[in-house]
């Protein structure tokens, strides 16, 4: 009887060992799932290895084509952490974007990019992708310089509705607030339209926000609010899906941004 329960035992350690080593490194460290990758088709950089101080032109191929939309590129800390080096959206020529990036310190620094579609999908019929990083480190030689550790192109506020869905009784609406700085708090706020049959689902991508929503009375729509910080020309992505009854164009009434220095509004949402 001892040596039974040693036996089982012995392979309940083991079938733990090979559940972890077979499991993927990444879908163990990133919680969106394994990261996915390109080569030199989609990634090229002007010069690498570069040294500091060096003007680096990083191009990014989304292979789709697009002329509308935008491409967002990012470059790692010199170590690889964080994606510090933000960048801006840029709209595509072709499918392809680039970045200036000028690096203060040497290392080598991951390069990643994604292509989002924005506007009415009957006038930018392309899909949005996910992250998809470089298989090529950009290598920085040289000595640290003092100034500016960003090295890349400034960006400037925006918030925009950048994609309306209406298919039968299902609404999606996606939001993008950028901040050209550094903000340590922000509201946006607005109104879904009446006939909603339960609450809408509210997913936040760029920003760690606090999300609530309520109606006031018998009503049936719904007042969604968000606060909290957002770092400097990082798109904050706000994605809204809901069911409504009403059978008509109308959406939202005005949504706004506010905060320190920030004063955005976006005008009443209709289908198309």
């Amino acid at each position: 009887m001892k040596s039974s329960l040693n036996l089982i035992l012995l392979m309940s350690i083991l079938s733990g060992f090979l559940f972890f080593t077979a499991c993927d490194k990444d879908d163990l460290v990133n919680p969106d799932g394994p990261i996915q990758y390109r080569d030199a088709s989609s990634f090229s950089y002007s010069i690498n290895p570069a040294q500091v101080g060096d003007s680096i032109v990083i191009s990014y191929d989304a292979l789709n084509g697009a002329d509308c939309g935008h491409i967002h590129i990012q470059v790692s800390g010199a170590g690889g952490q964080g994606w510090g080096n933000g960048g801006k959206q840029v709209e595509p020529d072709s499918g392809v974007a680039t970045l200036l990036f000028i690096p203060q310190e040497p290392g080598e620094y991951r390069v990643r990019a994604k292509y989002t579609r924005t506007g009415k999908k009957s006038d930018c019929d392309f899909e949005s992708s996910g992250w998809f990083e470089s298989t090529e480190l950009l290598v920085v030689e040289g000595d640290t310089t003092e100034g500016d550790t960003t090295g890349i192109d400034s960006c400037e506020t925006s918030f925009t509705a950048d994609s309306v869905t209406c298919d039968s009784s299902s609404r999606t609406i996606v939001f993008t607030f950028v901040s050209d700085e550094d903000l340590d708090y922000i509201k946006i706020k607005g109104n879904l339209n009446k006939g909603l049959t339960e609450d809408a689902v509210i997913t936040v991508d760029g920003a760690d926000f606090d999300v609530s929503q309520k109606k006031t009375g018998n009503s049936t729509h719904r007042i969604i609010t968000l606060q909290g910080g957002v770092e400097a020309c990082v798109p904050v992505t706000v994605t809204i899906s809901f069911n409504t009854e009403v059978n008509g164009s109308h959406l939202t009434s005005a949504w706004t941004v506010t905060g320190s220095g920030v004063n955005a509004v976006i005008q009443p949402i209709a289908c198309e």
